[in-house]
């Protein structure tokens, strides 16, 4: 089985709750105009059994309470609509009406009776907020007592001043959130208090690998142990910085991933195709491909 643990899908109903019609854009998006159905037929061209369905930066953190939740729920609910209706081929990381912790509770224990929902996604920052944030450990907490998988995902610095223009809070921007949100989740403890989380963060971890010496220097045996718990996603297509991410992380760290629909056709089956380029044996392929996510998302054995 292979499986995608990086995809997204931008119900145009959710969008409008949270005043943002215009995502993804259609010039880094040129997979945006599919539908349902040339997805799934992409996906049996590509060989890929499942996705697991993520709504990127477009998180639901609204400033009014109420809005934001009923933006969760929907998206949730769309969501689960979808997956019903093709069983086996979609999964969801449910989202949540942060930095509300009430609502993201309630909602957390909604959404988790959901059977396609195989996790929760939450910004590598929210609403200006840290994840490192002492204001979110309830919501980890309740994350974590649940054995809950959680699926990162950058949000965007558009406004921060050095990455300004020419899209690199995009190119390059996204990484660096991965590597900060990772970082300051070992770095805070927050990964020791709450052992029953799991997290995925995407892009091979950001720089983390090419940083690993730097970042080790004030405990190696800390941010080993922290950067070891988590998951780690293949969305690069670069060989050289996959086999990097492997002999820091390990294989069996690794999630395959493609980023649709940020992507074109060509690009897409790179996603995958890649993989064999950068050493793994047979076993470690399988591992990326889709058993460590089979494993991990347990939600993916009664969907398909």
């Amino acid at each position: 089985m292979i499986i995608d643990v990086h995809a997204h899908y931008y119900p145009p109903r959710y969008l409008e709750l949270i005043g943002r019609p215009g995502l993804p854009p259609a010039a880094a998006a040129a997979l945006a105009g599919q539908g349902i159905g040339g997805r799934l037929a992409l996906l049996d061209r590509a060989g890929i059994d499942t996705q697991v369905l993520s709504v990127s930066q477009a998180q639901p953190y609204l400033p009014d309470p109420a809005a934001a939740a009923e933006a969760a729920r929907v998206a949730n609910e769309e969501y689960a609509t979808l997956c019903d209706a093709h069983p086996g081929r979609f999964l969801t990381f449910a989202t949540l009406p942060l930095p509300h912790v009430g609502q993201a509770l309630a909602e957390i224990g909604r959404a988790a009776a959901i059977p396609s929902v195989a996790g929760f996604t939450i910004g590598c920052s929210v609403a200006g907020r840290q994840l490192d944030d002492p204001l979110f450990e309830p919501v980890f907490a309740e994350l974590a007592g649940r054995g809950a998988v959680v699926f990162l995902h950058p949000v965007g610095q558009e406004e921060t001043p050095w990455l300004a223009g020419h899209n690199l809070a995009w190119l390059v921007g996204a990484p660096f959130e991965d590597t900060a949100a990772a970082l300051r989740l070992v770095l805070s403890g927050t990964l020791d208090r709450f052992p029953g989380l799991t997290f995925i963060v995407p892009h091979l971890g950001g720089t983390i690998p090419f940083l690993i010496a730097r970042v080790s220097r004030k405990s190696a045996a800390e941010i080993g142990k922290g950067l070891h718990a988590m998951y780690y996603d293949t969305v690069s297509g670069s060989a050289e910085a996959l086999a990097s991410a492997c002999r820091v992380f390990g294989a069996g760290r690794l999630l395959f991933g493609t980023d649709y629909p940020y992507c074109d056709e060509p690009l897409f089956r790179h996603h995958l195709s890649y993989l064999s380029e950068a050493g793994l044996d047979q076993g470690e392929l399988g591992q990326v491909t889709g058993g460590t996510a089979a494993a991990l998302l347990g939600a993916v054995g009664t969907a398909a």
